[in-house]
């Protein structure tokens, strides 16, 4: 193995071939779809992943790695070695057209939540994720309102797609091992998972809720100003979506807050 792990990728391969079956069987492929790995590091997983998938597209940063991978697998038909940074390519056009895929990664701590909105983004959307993410992350991403892990990532996972954690991953799992657990999280895109322009305007108001998670809504709403809502109009907006405007952020489900960035979007549009 050439690669090494880069702390400047936050690089910390999993090691225990159970749990890489494990994360396979989570997300379940079929011999009719793609998958799409992401962060293979030395390709244990997708050696795996090769039987039970009509076609996998592995997409590598690091530069070594990538090289690894290509030496081991490229020009093989049914497996695409792509260096490039998943942040940055265009993702679907990796994957073969008009193929159901599912997504598989583990995701490197520090660019945990782009990479997940990212996923969530594509278009057409993934089947299923399956990603190995910071235990603590995890339980933050399936909190319910009113817990205090709860907030807008929270939302923002749950307003696009049914989350649950399947399994957690002890520090010894990997290497070098990491100061923190893991979990594998599962994610299945919602049927009425919102449009890319409403999904930004709940963004922009649950990172100014939980940005001030102490106020109560009606002041938050008075004063953010990136919601562009005016002083008078704010009563308005709680009416219209049965919201008391004494709740904190952390007392609102992800389709109260769903509503209440509706709204808003209307009210703001009859201001200009």
């Amino acid at each position: 193995m050439s690669g090494r792990p880069k702390r400047s990728l936050s690089q910390n391969f999993l090691v225990d071939p159970n749990l890489r079956r494990k994360l396979i069987e989570e997300l379940d492929p079929s011999d009719q779809e793609a998958v799409l790995e992401v962060g293979p590091g030395h390709g244990e997983l997708t050696a795996s992943l090769r039987g039970h998938a009509a076609h996998v597209v592995v997409v590598e940063k690091d530069d070594e790695l990538a090289a690894e991978l290509e030496a081991r697998w490229g020009g093989e038909p049914e497996l695409d070695v792509v260096h490039g940074d998943a942040l940055e390519v265009d993702l679907t056009r990796l994957l073969p057209a008009a193929v159901p895929y599912s997504i598989i990664s583990n995701i490197p701590y520090a660019i945990t939540s782009p990479l997940i909105f990212r996923f969530l983004d594509l278009d057409p959307p993934p089947r299923r994720i399956v990603a190995t993410v910071q235990r603590e992350v995890a339980e933050r991403i399936v909190a319910g309102p009113g817990s205090r892990a709860y907030g807008a990532l929270s939302v923002g996972v749950q307003v696009r797609a049914n989350v649950r954690i399947a399994f957690r991953i002890g520090r010894q799992a990997f290497r070098p091992v990491p100061a923190v657990d893991s979990a594998a999280i599962v994610m299945d895109r919602r049927a009425d998972a919102l449009s890319a322009a409403a999904f930004g305007d709940v963004r922009r108001l649950t990172r100014a809720a939980f940005g001030q998670r102490r106020k109560q809504l009606q002041k938050i709403l008075r004063s953010a100003p990136g919601l562009g809502l005016s002083p008078e109009s704010v009563d308005a907006v709680l009416e219209q979506t049965e919201l008391d405007g004494r709740m904190r952020p952390e007392q609102l489900s992800p389709q109260q807050f769903v509503s209440l960035a509706e709204t808003i979007a209307r009210t703001t549009e009859r201001q200009r």
